[in-house]
């Protein structure tokens, strides 16, 4: 997993940063027939376990909520959703331009365009679907019950030129409604709540990232 500082400096990062840019995928430009296609993989990143109690204590208290999130997510084997909208986003690509999926095990370990095109030659398109930040946290108005919030953000990249042809974002904050778990209900039967909410993220994701930037049907 993602270091604990890092996941603060995330979190920090996330808390005054402007709203996400948007650049559509042009497939004209690209000329993506017959081509090749790769997925970038990464560390499982930090996870954000937000209680009344650890929010109360600024700084110190943001390193427990990650402490307590990565200990969740180790014990009861929770899944990045990047990890399933990527697969799905490139077999989607891949299919609907006729291109060809090219395996690898590279880890990334950064974002930069001109960085991951030079770790990724092994295809002429690289796929860089990235969890921003996922956690759990309580209701502003109701402190015992909570919501799954997660964010992705996605960069599709032509390796041989190092420029980036697709970059989107998306977000999903669920409202406040009567069947919002507690905390026990989040977490009982290991984690299986957290594991649909998570799972109803990436769907809302998947199809959002599909449309909105890859503009696949």
């Amino acid at each position: 997993m993602r270091s604990t500082a890092a996941g603060i400096a995330m979190i920090l990062t996330l808390a005054g940063c402007a709203g996400p840019k948007l650049v559509p995928f042009d497939k004209a430009d690209a000329q993506l027939h017959g081509r090749t296609i790769t997925l970038v993989h990464r560390e499982m990143p930090s996870f954000s376990a937000a209680t009344p109690g650890k929010a109360s204590f600024a700084l110190v208290g943001a390193f427990a909520m990650l402490e307590a999130g990565d200990k969740i997510v180790k014990e009861d084997g929770i899944e990045d959703p990047a990890v399933r909208i990527g697969e799905d986003l490139l077999q989607a690509i891949a299919a609907s331009n006729g291109m060809r999926i090219v395996s690898n095990d590279e880890i990334a370990v950064t974002a930069e365009v001109s960085k991951l095109a030079k770790q990724y030659p092994m295809a002429d398109l690289v796929l860089d679907v990235e969890t921003v930040s996922w956690s759990f946290v309580y209701f502003p108005t109701n402190w015992t019950h909570y919501r799954v919030v997660y964010n992705v953000q996605l960069h599709l990249i032509d390796t041989k030129r190092a420029t980036l042809l697709a970059d989107g974002h998306c977000a999903h904050v669920p409202s406040e409604t009567r069947d919002a778990p507690t905390y026990e209900q989040l977490l009982e039967d290991h984690g299986a709540r957290l594991k649909q909410e998570l799972a109803a993220a990436a769907d809302q994701c998947i199809g959002e990232l599909r449309s909105k930037v890859l503009l696949l049907s």
